[in-house]
């Protein structure tokens, strides 16, 4: 699953990494690009957190990567990330001077798609805080993530019409980008129930606070453990 998600990571970011050569080279401004060279620092910041997000977030569906130090570490800096991504796409779809002919066809796809990002991060991060629910957590981080990624589906299926010289025009632009985030959570979601399945076959569901799920075993604490044990870190799941 990485090496897919990574490939599916690489369009969006190499078009990112053109992006911010043509900003730091003083590229040719046009109507369509000039709006990045009024305020470039939304760009650059959208540009730079969905590449740490997406490279370094596919790793976390490594199952040998999932110890508590990788998850701790990676967490910490996906959940920013993250936030960091998808508010600043947030910002540039409402305020950034966008041409005439985009309009509200592309900013309420837009807006949907950064909101229930943030909302998935924020919930996320709630479950394994708060309730130190682990299931819900991986859940609603596998969404994000999922959201996150959705450019990625979204260039495969535009090289279509571009390799056949038919650029799409914005109402199938908006078309091919609600496509795209409803494909990418449904297959969240299809790996979510499958975890569920797997857990159900694996024997009754633990607490959450009292196990955590990993690829080689399972941390349930006895009555000696739990007499030496110290605090747990809800943040070491993330």
């Amino acid at each position: 699953m990485p090496t897919g998600l990574v490939l599916l990571s690489l369009i969006p970011i190499l078009g990112g990494a053109v992006r911010l050569t043509e900003l730091a080279g003083g590229a040719e401004v046009t109507p369509q690009n000039e709006r990045f060279f009024d305020s470039p620092l939304p760009l650059s910041f959208h540009i730079l957190s969905v590449t740490v997000y997406s490279l370094l977030g596919a790793f976390q569906f490594v199952p040998s990567l999932r110890g508590r130090g990788w998850h701790r570490v990676a967490g910490r800096v996906l959940v920013p990330a993250g936030l960091v991504a998808a508010l600043s796409g947030l910002w540039m779809a409402v305020l950034y001077n966008h041409p005439a002919h985009s309009g509200v066809i592309m900013l309420v796809p837009r807006l949907i798609i950064g909101s229930s990002m943030v909302l998935s991060i924020a919930l996320g991060v709630f479950y394994v805080v708060r309730r130190r629910d682990l299931v819900r957590h991986s859940a609603w981080m596998t969404r994000a993530y999922a959201i996150g990624a959705a450019a990625g589906t979204e260039a495969l299926i535009i090289i279509g019409p571009e390799i056949l010289a038919r650029p799409p025009n914005t109402t199938f632009q908006a078309a091919i980008t609600v496509a795209a985030w409803i494909i990418n959570v449904a297959v969240a979601e299809h790996v979510i129930h499958r975890r569920g399945h797997v857990r159900s076959r694996s024997g009754p569901e633990q607490p959450a606070t009292c196990s955590v799920e990993s690829s080689t075993a399972s941390f349930e604490p006895n009555d000696n453990d739990v007499k030496g044990a110290r605090a747990v870190d809800p943040l070491d799941a993330l």
